[in-house]
């Protein structure tokens, strides 16, 4: 059965992660297969995928252990440990923590595999998170967009595809800054705008508001592409620490940035660190943060590879932000 209060949820009623859901001691449980509607690079999960059913799963463990639904601002310390593909079959648990009543253990593993691929723990009611490095105005970010230079895209990637049987978050992504004195940044844009509206719309959990894995999704997918300011690194999501201040009411329009980051060791065993917000500008002018996030990536020769092989070629002309 699915808990009341996910009516209108994308991941449980168009069977894009699960239909149904079952309890289990402390918390409630499920299963999904990782199908070509979940791809991130070819024939891998998206991670941003993966985050979004266990958030998904977190709020009916919420609801059925505490009546209600979970409770923002959230803090979110995801832990990727396995190597998973297209067709592999997961079993998802999120449970009430027994050693703190405010915080939930979530879970996503093949079955009778002793390691978890993906592990997240959830704290409720956590502290309004803020941003370690200057934001970007949104008007600066729309100045001059032609000028952006837009990043190529996997046409089945959940958020960067454009060719999906499935929904997707169809985002483009730009480098920002690379010549003159701004801050370089990866860039990206959602909401705002009746196709937008109609986008966002299909990515719903309550009703009216944008599903938090629609963050989670954006954020990996921004952070990881920062990697190619640094020394055009390409790598899997190995740690990501997410806050989420608020959810979104569909139709708001969000920005999101990460800039240059951090990059340590060699060889086989290189990792970036990046930072990213999502964010918008209210009509005071202030600039309000919806969800940041840092992380530890593991750079990978064979993904920038499979990223020069199999890379949409198109005419970038006339693409704006």
């Amino acid at each position: 059965m699915l808990v009341a209060g996910h009516e209108e949820c994308f991941v449980c009623h168009n069977n894009f992660c699960f239909s149904s859901i079952n309890s289990c001691d402390s918390g409630v449980e499920t299963k999904m297969v990782f199908s070509l509607d979940h791809e991130g690079w070819m024939g891998i999960p998206h991670g941003g995928v993966a985050m979004t059913a266990l958030l998904d799963l977190a709020d009916h463990c919420w609801l059925q252990s505490k009546g209600e639904n979970l409770a923002y601002p959230l803090e979110i310390d995801w832990r990727f440990a396995d190597a998973v593909h297209i067709g592999d079959e997961m079993s998802l648990q999120a449970v009430v923590n027994d050693n703190d009543e405010n915080s939930l253990l979530l879970s996503m593993r093949r079955p009778g595999s002793e390691k978890i691929y993906l592990k997240g723990e959830v704290r409720v009611a956590a502290k309004v998170a803020e941003v370690g490095f200057p934001l970007l105005e949104p008007e600066l970010l729309q100045k001059n967009s032609t000028q952006h230079q837009p990043l190529a895209i996997y046409d089945n990637c959940f958020v960067c595809g454009r060719k999906r049987q499935k929904p997707g978050l169809k985002r483009r992504f730009f480098k920002f800054g690379c010549v003159g004195d701004e801050l370089p940044a990866i860039i990206v844009r959602f909401g705002g705008g009746p196709e937008e509206l109609q986008l966002a719309s299909s990515f719903q959990q309550a009703s009216g508001t944008l599903h938090p894995g629609v963050l989670a999704a954006l954020l990996d997918e921004i952070c990881g592409w920062s990697g190619v300011l640094a020394d055009d690194l390409y790598g899997y999501t190995v740690r990501f620490k997410l806050h989420i201040n608020r959810l979104p009411a569909i139709g708001e329009e969000l920005y999101g940035m990460a800039p240059t980051p951090l990059v340590r060791g060699r060889g086989s065993r290189k990792f970036y660190h990046p930072k990213g917000a999502l964010y918008q500008k209210k009509a005071d002018g202030a600039l309000e943060i919806i969800a940041v996030a840092t992380g530890q990536w593991l750079a990978r020769d064979e993904l920038r590879q499979q990223f020069d092989d199999t890379q949409i070629v198109e005419d970038m002309s006339g693409i704006v932000f």
